[in-house]
């Protein structure tokens, strides 16, 4: 596993907006790349995780789910 880069271009690859676990708070944060950023500052509840579905996962080789949880893939 590699860690993120935090671009731009990994930004616009990011699915976070598009998870069930994602809520408003995180959408006016304008929160995403949970696994290049860190975890959330908002609170949530697990709905689901579809990190494993990211573009980046493979890219990546990630292995993780809700890094909105628990922080950047390192």
């Amino acid at each position: 596993m590699a860690q993120v880069d935090d671009t731009k271009e990994n930004l616009q690859k990011c699915i976070c907006g598009q998870c069930p676990s994602f809520n408003q708070c995180m959408k006016d944060q304008g929160e995403g790349l949970y696994c290049a950023k860190g975890k959330s500052s908002c609170e949530f509840d697990k709905e689901g995780c579809i990190c494993g579905t990211c573009p980046l996962t493979p890219e990546y080789d990630l292995d993780g789910v809700y890094y909105c949880s628990i922080g950047k893939a390192e």
